[in-house]
């Protein structure tokens, strides 16, 4: 389970993910991002909260199905850690589309 450059492993561990699954990683958070499109309007956030939900809710039942109750919690506590990466990344990407 890959959250930013880390590597979630079934036993809870954390590790750097490898440089090789980069490319594979982008492409299905870009598919993501498609299908979510489909069901986010722009002008009612509430969509937008309903697709995070969903998204997060499959992704916490997906981790039950092959972890614990600690080891999902330890998934979420380095979901948690990456925050401030993940908004300086976001953040950098919308400067970018408003420079255009």
């Amino acid at each position: 389970m890959h959250f930013g450059d880390t590597v979630i492993h079934q036993n809870g561990g954390v590790m750097k993910k490898p440089p090789d699954k980069l490319d594979e990683m982008e492409v299905f958070q870009q598919a993501l991002y498609n299908l979510a499109s489909k069901h986010v309007k722009g002008d009612d956030p509430s969509s937008l909260f309903m697709c995070c939900g969903i998204m997060l809710k499959t992704c916490i039942e997906m981790y039950l199905s092959v972890l614990n109750d600690a080891a999902v919690e330890k998934v979420l506590q380095e979901v948690i850690r990456t925050i401030p990466t993940l908004r300086d990344k976001v953040e950098h990407e919308l400067k970018k589309i408003t420079m255009h």
